[in-house]
């Protein structure tokens, strides 16, 4: 199996786009190619809200 290409979540589009392909997802079969895309849009998506929580913190 190839390497997937990282998603990365840059602002609010990229992020309903990801949360959407999330649910087109769904559960995917353990090791398989969509499971590995699930796993880097979820991870992309917790570093974005996180960005974004922080800065809403901070009055941004």
């Amino acid at each position: 199996m190839t390497e997937p290409k990282k998603p990365i979540v840059r602002c609010e589009d990229d992020h309903d786009r990801a949360l959407q392909r999330v649910a087109e997802l769904g559960n995917p079969p353990q090791g398989s190619e969509e499971e590995a895309e699930l796993i880097g849009l979820v991870e992309a998506i917790e570093k974005w809200e996180a960005r974004r929580d922080e800065a809403e913190s901070w009055g941004e």
